[in-house]
């Protein structure tokens, strides 16, 4: 192997690792600069009363004919916190929820009731996506994992599937 060669041999093999390592550490620098930001922001009122916000915004979304949409989370939860700022920070998104549903932030822990009544839908973790018909009745429940970037190494939630997933439910 000439010198040459071997230099290139070299170069390939540090860009190989350089590259690895950005895999590997890229997605946990970004999530914990992610998550600091995200960290204290209130979502979800622990204190509400849950069966008289259901009833509500229930009210609420059959007046203005629109779907009830119910978000079971917790403000302890990274990624209830990262739907949560998608939902509120993407206009596309934002502007097709108002235009559509009335959104029911509940804390995954207050609203067991709800959670048992609707097959425990949270098993899964949070958040939930439930979308409730006119009558009340449950009509889909949305895991939230199939929307996460690269399958969850990236805090955060594809605009483009959450929105796919609104537009099938509304």
């Amino acid at each position: 192997m000439t010198r040459r060669q071997a230099l290139v041999f070299a170069i390939a093999v540090c860009a190989a690792i350089a590259l690895l390592l950005s895999y590997k550490l890229g997605p946990r620098a970004y999530n914990r600069y992610r998550f600091r930001q995200l960290q204290g922001r209130v979502v979800y009122d622990e204190k509400l009363d849950v069966q008289q916000a259901f009833a509500a915004s229930l009210a609420k979304a059959n007046q203005e004919h629109k779907r009830l949409l119910v978000v079971l989370g917790g403000d302890w939860c990274q990624w209830c916190l990262a739907l949560d700022d998608l939902m509120r920070r993407d206009e596309q998104l934002r502007s097709f929820v108002a235009a559509h549903f009335v959104v029911l932030k509940l804390d995954s822990a207050k609203a067991k009731a709800l959670d048992e009544s609707w097959g425990r839908p949270t098993h899964q973790g949070v958040p939930v996506l439930i979308f409730i018909g006119p009558a009340g009745e449950l009509r889909h429940v949305q895991e939230t994992g199939s929307l996460e970037l690269w399958h969850g190494r990236i805090l955060g939630h594809d605009p483009a599937r959450v929105l796919a997933v609104l537009e099938q439910w509304s």
